[in-house]
């Protein structure tokens, strides 16, 4: 438009002088005639110039409009790339856990009674999302629901509970230091879990988290030392309970651990910890060691023991010991890699006469499944109708968290055989004899046979279906009650991972 309107001036300003020229001879009418057909098209030439000027306003401000288009596009882009950027840094997962059970007599030995009978399905689902605002600091938070059936029951088992199973800030290089802080809700697992895996066993195995701060020095790439301390139970907010004694309980200590010998190339574990519940004052310091390795030619092996010194309660000292060992062979060469095991594990017990001191070990944080689901069932924190008390004093004295798995006076004697038909399947059985370590006098240490199965099958890098089979046969520490029927176990499951 703008070119249009220039040419039209052009052309108006040549033709000015031929028709000066064509009415040079026509007298005074002509040159009135001249004066006003250049003053008409002066006035025409007026007018374009101000549409010119009111056109390059209105392209001015279309461009200026443009312009901003512009930027908001950029801006726009450069929010969409660091979105991208943020993507890059979170991670999420999550489990979904579905199982069926069937369990006979796990605290007693009666099958009329069927207050301990179960026939059940349990789903347990966890979602988690990190954020990995740099190398050196992440959050994670995960979120965990479990439910027992299908009803609108009262408790931790029964009911449709969501809660917070972690949530915590982990950082390394603490202060520019070899030093990494993980703060908040963390789960703790120490070797093959003796002593150290389920903070909140009373939750059934769904959690097993601790709050607290754990700070790891790493010496070198090999050794590192880990200090810690935790609360496992923030019962009342204040500390007026018991006689303004409080009721909490705490974990706390020093766990050492080298990956490798520089000499034999086994793993290397020392600790000291301190259980302390302010309930039954309790104040327990733990003094073991694990040494373990799994070797070229198939042979593996875990062996691991420690005592406990301290305040059992308010009018007993502690004096106990526990030791897991556990050891096997792989065929490696054969198709179906078989391997045998052998195991024990023995926990003290208190004797009867020792009055002034407690010899019964205390579980510490090790009350998982670890010696197969059966026997933690039998050796839940259920109060008198649990028949172990027949056998010794009070097996879960020690224990002030119902449900949690007491394991102590305590021997089991393993001999295991597992294979692996297929590169997806696996299949192991167990037999296990139990014994006391210490009993009530006239009763026998003969806990019983226990007989294990189990199979898990890995669908795909997701998907898991697994089975567990278990029977637990009284022996002759049970004969003084009747009946003495077996305690069984069968359960199954399918698990997704995400």
């Amino acid at each position: 438009m703008i070119k249009k309107i220039s040419t039209v001036a052009l052309a108006t300003l040549f033709c000015l002088p031929a028709l000066a020229n064509a009415g040079a001879g026509g007298g005074n009418d002509r040159v009135a005639a001249l004066e006003k057909q250049m003053a008409e098209m002066n006035k025409a030439f007026n007018a374009q110039m101000q549409a010119m000027k009111e056109e390059i306003a209105a392209l001015k401000s279309k461009n200026a409009e443009m312009g901003k288009e512009a930027a908001s596009t950029s801006e726009t882009v450069k929010h969409g790339l660091d979105a991208a950027e943020w993507t890059k840094k979170v991670s999420v997962g999550g489990q979904l856990a579905f199982r069926g059970y069937n369990v006979q007599n796990v605290w007693d030995f009666d099958n009329t009674d069927d207050t301990d009978n179960m026939d059940l399905f349990r789903t347990k689902g966890s979602l988690w999302t990190e954020f990995k605002a740099s190398d050196d600091v992440t959050g994670r938070i995960q979120i965990t629901n479990q439910t027992w059936g299908e009803g609108a029951g009262v408790g931790d088992n029964t009911d449709n509970k969501v809660f917070l199973d972690n949530a915590y800030i982990n950082v390394k290089n603490l202060m520019t230091l070899p030093v990494e802080g993980t703060f908040g809700r963390q789960t703790m697992i120490y070797g093959t879990g003796f002593v150290i895996l389920d903070g909140q066993s009373q939750f059934s195995s769904s959690s097993i988290y601790f709050d607290g701060i754990k700070l790891r020095w790493n010496i070198t790439d090999q050794l590192m030392l880990d200090g810690f301390y935790m609360k496992d139970q923030e019962n009342n907010l204040a500390n007026n309970a018991n006689g303004n004694a409080g009721d909490d309980q705490t974990l706390s200590g020093f766990y050492l651990t080298n990956t490798k010998c520089p000499i034999t190339g086994m793993q290397q574990e020392l600790y000291a910890l301190n259980r302390h519940d302010e309930a039954i004052k309790k104040n327990i310091w733990m003094y073991g060691a694990r040494l373990s390795d799994t070797l070229a030619n198939g042979i593996d092996y875990s062996l691991e023991g420690a005592i406990q010194t301290g305040d059992a309660n308010a009018t007993q000292d502690q004096k106990a010991w526990g030791a897991k060992m556990e050891g096997g062979y792989t065929f490696k060469a054969l198709e179906w890699k078989p391997r045998i095991s052998l195991g024990y594990a023995f926990m003290s017990g208190d004797e009867a006469s020792s009055a002034g001191d407690n010899e019964q070990w205390d579980t510490f944080y090790g009350g998982w499944p670890q010696w197969g689901d059966l026997l933690a069932w039998k050796y839940l924190n259920i109060g008198p109708g649990n028949a172990l008390n027949t056998v010794y004093g009070s097996y879960d004295a020690q224990s002030t968290v119902a449900g949690e798995a007491v394991y102590s006076n305590l021997r089991i004697a393993t001999l295991g055989a597992g294979v692996n038909p297929t590169g997806k399947l696996s299949v192991g059985i167990s037999y296990s004899k139990l014994t006391f370590d210490e009993t009530a006098p006239g009763i026998d240490d003969d806990f019983g046979d226990y007989y294990q199965a189990t199979a898990k099958y890995q669908y795909n890098k997701h998907l898991s279906f697994g089975l567990y089979g278990a029977m637990l046969e009284p022996g002759e520490a049970f004969k003084t009650i009747t009946p003495q029927d077996k305690a069984t176990e069968a359960m199954w499951e399918a698990e997704f991972k995400f």
